[in-house]
């Protein structure tokens, strides 16, 4: 399965800094990112995502979308930051806009800003293939 948001992803969003300050909050301090603490956030952002994708597309779809990145990044983010309760506003905003882009997703009201090449997922619908003429026994085409 892929991965919209990844460690390295949120080391360039947010800084490694930052990750440390939200992540190593328990004894005993090491002073780095907590890794396993942070990939669980990631793959709960990341199966969010998902689920509010999944009506409009196959999923996972268009991981290297830096839209789809950002919002789930975003949701990571709130989910470190929730469990250990050490929400803030700005956390609690940038999750808010990142389910309102999700939802609007979701609704068709706007795209996830790649193009058809980019996909990395079938659409999630069958489409029938349609011929004119007779179809041939032997499959060339002709009568």
């Amino acid at each position: 399965m892929g991965s919209y948001a990844t460690i390295d992803a949120m080391v360039t969003r947010f800084g490694r800094e930052d990750l440390v300050e939200i992540t190593d909050t328990e004894v005993p301090y090491t002073g780095d990112i907590n890794t396993a603490k942070l990939q669980a956030a990631i793959e709960s952002a990341n199966a969010e995502v998902d689920a509010y994708l999944a009506k409009q597309m196959n999923v996972p779809t268009v991981l290297a979308s830096p839209f789809v990145q950002m919002m789930a990044c975003d949701i990571a983010r709130y989910h470190v930051a929730l469990g250990n309760s050490r929400v803030s506003e700005r956390d609690e905003k940038r999750y808010e806009m990142a389910v309102k882009n999700l939802k609007a997703v979701n609704d068709g009201k706007i795209g996830i800003g790649a193009a058809t090449a980019q996909t990395d997922a079938q659409p999630n619908i069958n489409l029938a293939q349609m011929t004119s003429g007779r179809p041939s026994v032997f499959g060339n085409g002709l009568y």
